[in-house]
Protein backbone atom coordinates (compact mmCIF):
# COMPACT_ATOMS: atom_id res chain seq x y z
CA UNK A 1 0.00 0.00 0.00
CA UNK A 2 1.06 3.47 -1.09
CA UNK A 3 2.40 5.32 2.34
CA UNK A 4 -0.52 7.82 3.13
CA UNK A 5 -1.25 11.19 1.70
CA UNK A 6 -2.94 13.07 4.79
CA UNK A 7 -2.23 13.84 8.06
CA UNK A 8 -5.42 13.15 10.49
CA UNK A 9 -3.67 15.30 13.11
CA UNK A 10 -3.98 18.46 10.52
CA UNK A 11 -7.65 17.84 9.69
CA UNK A 12 -10.94 19.21 10.98
CA UNK A 13 -12.11 15.33 11.37
CA UNK A 14 -14.74 14.91 8.23
CA UNK A 15 -15.13 11.29 8.77
CA UNK A 16 -15.80 11.55 12.64
CA UNK A 17 -18.65 14.82 12.04
CA UNK A 18 -20.23 13.92 8.71
CA UNK A 19 -21.60 10.74 8.66
CA UNK A 20 -24.84 10.58 10.43
CA UNK A 21 -24.46 6.78 11.10
CA UNK A 22 -20.93 5.01 12.12
CA UNK A 23 -21.99 1.27 12.58
CA UNK A 24 -21.02 -0.64 15.53
CA UNK A 25 -20.60 -4.94 15.20
CA UNK A 26 -20.69 -6.80 18.21
CA UNK A 27 -16.61 -6.78 17.87
CA UNK A 28 -17.03 -3.00 18.47
CA UNK A 29 -18.70 -3.50 21.14
CA UNK A 30 -16.60 -5.62 22.67
CA UNK A 31 -13.55 -3.63 21.61
CA UNK A 32 -15.63 -0.42 23.46
CA UNK A 33 -16.10 -2.40 26.24
CA UNK A 34 -12.59 -3.61 26.87
CA UNK A 35 -11.16 -0.03 26.40
CA UNK A 36 -13.78 1.35 29.06
CA UNK A 37 -13.34 -0.98 31.79
CA UNK A 38 -17.30 -2.08 31.46
CA UNK A 39 -19.14 -5.12 30.30
CA UNK A 40 -20.56 -4.79 26.30
CA UNK A 41 -24.20 -3.96 27.45
CA UNK A 42 -22.94 -1.37 29.21
CA UNK A 43 -21.05 -0.12 26.23
CA UNK A 44 -23.59 -0.59 23.98
CA UNK A 45 -26.19 1.72 26.37
CA UNK A 46 -23.84 4.36 27.13
CA UNK A 47 -22.65 4.47 23.80
CA UNK A 48 -24.60 3.31 20.69
CA UNK A 49 -28.09 3.18 19.58
CA UNK A 50 -30.17 2.48 16.65
CA UNK A 51 -30.75 3.77 13.69
CA UNK A 52 -33.42 2.73 11.26
CA UNK A 53 -32.59 -1.03 12.62
CA UNK A 54 -29.07 -0.44 12.69
CA UNK A 55 -26.75 -0.13 16.00
CA UNK A 56 -24.68 3.72 15.42
CA UNK A 57 -22.38 5.37 18.04
CA UNK A 58 -24.13 7.99 19.30
CA UNK A 59 -23.36 11.71 18.05
CA UNK A 60 -22.79 14.93 20.44
CA UNK A 61 -23.05 18.70 19.51
CA UNK A 62 -19.93 19.30 17.37
CA UNK A 63 -19.18 23.80 17.29
CA UNK A 64 -18.27 22.99 13.23
CA UNK A 65 -20.36 20.44 12.14
CA UNK A 66 -23.77 20.98 14.32
CA UNK A 67 -23.03 17.20 15.69
CA UNK A 68 -20.15 14.44 15.36
CA UNK A 69 -18.96 11.23 16.83
CA UNK A 70 -19.46 11.20 20.75
CA UNK A 71 -16.07 10.12 20.78
CA UNK A 72 -14.58 12.99 18.50
CA UNK A 73 -12.72 15.62 20.99
CA UNK A 74 -14.68 18.94 19.67
CA UNK A 75 -11.00 20.84 20.33
CA UNK A 76 -8.43 18.87 19.03
CA UNK A 77 -10.67 17.67 16.22
CA UNK A 78 -9.47 13.82 16.79
CA UNK A 79 -10.33 10.77 18.04
CA UNK A 80 -10.68 10.36 21.71
CA UNK A 81 -11.15 6.80 21.66
CA UNK A 82 -8.52 5.78 19.04
CA UNK A 83 -7.16 2.28 20.64
CA UNK A 84 -11.09 1.52 21.46
CA UNK A 85 -12.51 2.94 17.86
CA UNK A 86 -15.00 0.55 15.81
CA UNK A 87 -13.46 -1.48 12.95
CA UNK A 88 -15.23 1.09 10.53
CA UNK A 89 -12.84 3.56 11.73
CA UNK A 90 -10.01 1.48 11.61
CA UNK A 91 -10.61 0.59 7.90
CA UNK A 92 -10.61 4.42 6.94
CA UNK A 93 -9.87 5.58 4.30
CA UNK A 94 -10.58 2.08 2.34
CA UNK A 95 -7.82 0.35 1.06
CA UNK A 96 -8.50 0.85 -2.82
CA UNK A 97 -7.90 4.87 -1.68
CA UNK A 98 -4.42 4.50 -3.10
CA UNK A 99 -3.63 5.90 0.01
CA UNK A 100 -5.53 9.34 0.20
CA UNK A 101 -8.37 10.69 2.28
CA UNK A 102 -10.90 12.32 0.03
CA UNK A 103 -11.54 15.34 2.83
CA UNK A 104 -8.25 15.92 3.82
CA UNK A 105 -7.66 16.61 -0.31
CA UNK A 106 -10.77 18.87 -0.05
CA UNK A 107 -9.67 20.58 2.99
CA UNK A 108 -6.18 21.35 1.64
CA UNK A 109 -7.55 22.35 -1.79
CA UNK A 110 -9.68 24.74 -0.03
CA UNK A 111 -6.97 26.15 2.10
CA UNK A 112 -4.78 26.73 -1.31
CA UNK A 113 -7.75 28.37 -3.43
CA UNK A 114 -8.80 30.71 -0.19
CA UNK A 115 -5.28 31.30 0.43
CA UNK A 116 -5.99 30.72 3.70
CA UNK A 117 -4.42 28.29 6.37
CA UNK A 118 -7.11 28.20 8.42
CA UNK A 119 -10.50 27.58 6.62
CA UNK A 120 -12.40 25.07 7.01
CA UNK A 121 -15.15 24.08 4.17
CA UNK A 122 -18.29 22.90 5.82
CA UNK A 123 -19.15 19.69 3.73
CA UNK A 124 -22.56 17.41 4.33
CA UNK A 125 -23.14 13.91 3.18
CA UNK A 126 -26.84 13.03 2.86
CA UNK A 127 -27.57 9.43 1.09
CA UNK A 128 -30.73 8.67 -0.49
CA UNK A 129 -32.25 5.56 -1.33
CA UNK A 130 -31.47 4.14 -4.87
CA UNK A 131 -35.27 3.06 -4.88
CA UNK A 132 -36.81 6.47 -3.60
Amino acid sequence: MPAPKYDCLKCVGYCCAIYERVPVTDEDLTRLADYFGVAPVTARRRYTMKHSGERVLRRSPDPLFGESCIFQDPERRICGIYEGRPQVCRDWPTPGGGGRCVYYDILQFERRQQDNPDVVPLVHITFIDGDE
